[in-house]
Formats: C-alpha cells, sequence, structure tokens
C-alpha cells in the first residue's frame, strides 16, 4: 500500500483534502491499511467544516475519479470557503504535534534520537489505539 498525499499538498486552497481524498481511495478499494479515514481530530475538522460526514465524502469520492471533480461536488453541495481557508492556513498551528507524527512516521522529516526511542516505545500502543477507534466508530 502507498501512503496519502502529505499534509501539506491543497485541493482549491485546502490543505490536508488531497490526503482525505487518498484515504476515502483507500477505504473505499479496501485497503485503508492503517490509516484512519475521519476518525482524526484534523480529518473530523475538515469534515466538519465541509459540512459532510465520512460516509458522504467516502461515497463523493468514489462518484468522482478526479480531484478537480471531488472539490466541484464539495462546492456544489456549498460550504463556507473563508471559513475552511482559514482552518487550512491554520492547520500547522493548531495541530503540530499530529502533523509532526505523521511527517515522522511516513519519513517527510528525520527523528532526533529522542523521538526515535519514543516512536520505539509507542508503536504497539498507537496500532492498539487505532484497532479500538475502528471498533468504537463501528459500533451501533
Amino acid at each position: 500500500m502507498t501512503t496519502p498525499r502529505r499534509w501539506t499538498e491543497e485541493l482549491g486552497g485546502i490543505r490536508w483534502l488531497p490526503r482525505m481524498i487518498d484515504k476515502a481511495r483507500f477505504a473505499n478499494g479496501g485497503a485503508l491499511g492503517s490509516y484512519l479515514l475521519g476518525h482524526s481530530p484534523v480529518d473530523s475538522g475538515l469534515l466538519r467544516r465541509l459540512g459532510i460526514t465520512t460516509a458522504e465524502f467516502a461515497c463523493l469520492v468514489a462518484a468522482n475519479a478526479d480531484d478537480d471533480r471531488v472539490l466541484a461536488a464539495l462546492r456544489a453541495r456549498g460550504f463556507d470557503e473563508a471559513r475552511v481557508g482559514r482552518w487550512s492556513r491554520r492547520l500547522p498551528e493548531r495541530h503540530p504535534w499530529i502533523i509532526h507524527l505523521i511527517d515522522l512516521d511516513e519519513g517527510h522529516v528525520h527523528a532526533n534520537p529522542l523521538e526515535r526511542i519514543a516512536m520505539a516505545v509507542f508503536r504497539p500502543a498507537q496500532f492498539r489505539l487505532m484497532a479500538l477507534v475502528r471498533r468504537v466508530a463501528k459500533a451501533p
């Protein structure tokens, strides 16, 4: 499996949207792997501002073959582009530790010695936590 695009990539001036589109495509194809769709604070923040649920977003991505069509479909549904733009610009300030951990995990930045130790210690807990989040999300 490949990784979703980096959080810094934008679509229509919206950071994180290309990453979420990739994760939705992975999920729709049954290849999401260890990634989460819609359950991280960043995913849920973007979805809330777009006025769409995780399931609706996944369906919208499945119905639109490319990124530009996904963006057009989101715009057709209607959302406050200025509000989403502000959220997007503040993303690195609002969620610096999440973004740093993702960048470390995907190899975009290199870990310092302390981070390497922490990753080795907490990696098993990370997978258990993600499995728990998935189970809770599927619960009725």
